[in-house]
């Protein structure tokens, strides 16, 4: 029964937008950015999605991108210990899913990169100083929420 509620999750939107994770989530963990073009493609299909089918508000959406700009104030202050790339996707990520998912999705992905960070410290194979690409822990964070809204449902 659950296997089915899952599938009927993964409709084209989602899978839309898990493969445009999952493509930037490889460019930043290979090159240490993130692909502005890739990042203005998703922008757009994201708001255009929001303005059209979303079932979310638009104050919903706009919130959801507040969290992105948010991200982008943190790394214009800290001079990018996150990246501005970062903020943007998640701005983009916020429009698409509205500000309560996206902050779920925000939420799981900063509690995995705790614990990636917590075992690499603890086996020694990293300073303090180090930095982790962030794309994919939203990319896995994303997959969780998709998989829990099934769920819990």
């Amino acid at each position: 029964m659950r296997i089915t509620k899952i599938i009927q999750e993964l409709n084209v939107e989602n899978l839309i937008c898990l493969g445009v994770l999952t493509g930037i989530s490889v460019y930043d963990i290979l090159f240490r950015k993130i692909s502005g073009f890739v990042l203005m493609l998703g922008s757009i299909l994201a708001i255009g999605y929001g303005l059209t089918v979303s079932e979310n508000p638009w104050y919903i959406c706009a919130a959801g991108a507040a969290v992105g700009g948010i991200l982008l104030g943190i790394a214009y202050v800290t001079d990018q210990a996150v990246g501005y790339g970062d903020g943007w996707l998640l701005a983009a990520l916020g429009v698409y899913l509205g500000i309560w998912a996206v902050l779920e999705v925000l939420i799981v992905a900063w509690g995995l990169m705790a614990g990636a960070a917590a075992v690499c410290l603890v086996k020694k194979r990293w300073s303090r100083h180090a930095a982790l690409p962030m794309t994919p822990f939203v990319t896995f964070g994303f997959i969780i929420f998709m998989v829990s809204e099934c769920i819990y449902e």
